[in-house]
């Protein structure tokens, strides 16, 4: 089933996203100026670029004995096709592959086109995140580059003094920017304004459609120093969903920060907003990148959940080879561990049609139009299949030969399969291991359907 087809089929079925189809009413017009520079792009392209420069982009000079500016994204090998369309979108720069690195990169470098180009593109479009100040010194640069009057093989032939103060905003650029100051937090506040494209370049590069414990979650991630970016983001949601849902108040998002590396975290985890809300919003829109294909499964996998398909042994199967073929797991250079080499599932493949389409003829395991919460009905499901005497695991012994299940599997219990394995019946090993392909002790596999 292609990309098309396989939208159409879920959006049928299961989505409703017709508000959401008002807020492409008005996108921001390109200014004569930049049709003039790029014709064949889009208001919408070039907002969405922005947003993906946000994500992905890099701004950067380098000096030897003249001055230099670099616009650049870098992204994996396998993305080459989406920076191919930018450089044909904007009519320059230059595609190449970093094979060491198993990247693709798309830069600019020419000082005309940079000048030309990519200067008006941020200047009509900002830049949402402390990019922003990024992009504020490579335009001071060309600035001082600009005065110069002698020309130098492509380049400008720059005094000591200027050139001094060029190495000075390279100073400030990028990863030597961790903190901002209070003046540079008030101008990036005061001047944020969140769009849907923009948002979509942004989640392309910054977005997580992924899974815990095969349970779908959407999470965006930045730099402690962007946390305002993401609290931009969480009100101009809050506001589309509160204008264009029914569901409004169960939209919640949760903050995390990794103290190690300074990164926070906004998660929507609850099934009810992301099938609402989440879903239809991103399905009103078409993605650039290749992140359609994980975005697509992952709407099948909240489906699955939403209308408890998750629940039957068939849904469950493919869930598990949604959340392992997915996101990091589908670029070619991805490598199997030691685990994966040996789990029973082996290297994951992308559930077929045939059995999406047989999962989803079947009756839905709960009903949605009843009023209840997704949590009150799993719990009626659970209990009338006996889910108060406990829940059934298969355990596979990854050293045996043919990953053998080890003996008493499955066990009508996790105590009993933790009983097994020698650990205490009330052990959280097989709930934290089960159904995520990882091995307990580089020895033990645990699934709830048989593999």
């Amino acid at each position: 089933m292609d990309d098309k087809s396989f939208g159409r089929f879920l959006n049928e079925k299961f989505i409703n996203k017709s508000n959401f189809k008002l807020l492409n009413n008005n996108p921001k017009d390109l200014p004569s100026h930049l049709k003039k520079s790029i014709p064949n792009a889009t208001s919408q392209f070039i907002e969405w670029l922005v947003g993906f420069t946000d994500a992905e982009g890099y701004f950067s000079i380098y000096i030897k004995n003249s001055a230099y500016l670099k616009f650049s994204i870098e992204l994996h090998m396998d993305d080459i096709g989406i920076l191919n369309k930018i450089a044909q979108t904007l009519g320059i720069g230059r595609v190449t592959k970093i094979n060491h690195r198993n990247s693709a990169i798309f830069y600019v470098i020419n000082f005309e086109d940079i000048t030309r180009v990519i200067i008006p593109i941020f200047q009509e479009f900002p830049l949402q995140t402390s990019k922003y100040l990024d992009f504020t010194c490579l335009l001071q640069a060309a600035q001082i580059i600009s005065k110069s009057s002698v020309g130098v093989r492509g380049g400008k032939k720059i005094s000591a003094t200027d050139l001094t103060k060029i190495e000075k905003l390279k100073g400030t650029m990028n990863s030597k920017r961790q903190v901002l100051d209070k003046k540079q937090k008030y101008s990036l506040k005061d001047k944020i304004s969140i769009n849907m494209w923009w948002l979509l370049g942004f989640v392309e590069g910054e977005g997580t459609f992924g899974y815990k414990h095969l349970v779908p979650y959407f999470q965006i991630a930045q730099h402690k120093k962007n946390l305002f970016v993401l609290n931009a983001i969480e009100r101009y949601l809050s506001n589309i969903f509160k204008n264009f849902s029914d569901n409004s108040h169960e939209f919640k998002v949760r903050y995390t920060l990794n103290k190690g590396t300074g990164v926070y975290s906004m998660t929507v985890e609850k099934i009810e907003p992301l099938f609402s809300n989440i879903v239809p919003f991103f399905e009103s829109m078409v993605f650039f990148t290749r992140k359609y294909v994980d975005f697509h499964y992952w709407v099948l996998s909240v489906v699955i959940h939403r209308f408890g398909y998750f629940y039957l042994p068939e849904g469950k199967k493919i869930a598990l080879q949604i959340s392992s073929a997915t996101n990091k797991n589908r670029y070619s250079t991805k490598k199997l561990n030691k685990t994966e080499l040996a789990s029973p599932q082996g290297s994951a493949e992308l559930p077929s049609v045939e059995a999406i389409s047989k999962l989803l003829a079947l009756q839905p395991p709960f009903d949605i139009t009843r009023g209840r919460s997704h949590f009150e009905m799993i719990r009626e499901f659970t209990i009338s299949k006996g889910g108060r005497k406990g829940f059934i695991v298969y355990v596979y012994d990854r050293e045996s030969e043919g990953n053998k299940e080890l003996i008493g599997s499955p066990f009508s219990t996790y105590g009993a399969g933790h009983e097994a394995l020698g650990l205490r019946r009330g052990s959280r090993v097989i709930g934290r291991y089960i159904d995520t392909g990882k091995a307990y002790k580089d020895k033990y596999v645990f699934s709830s359907i048989p593999l």
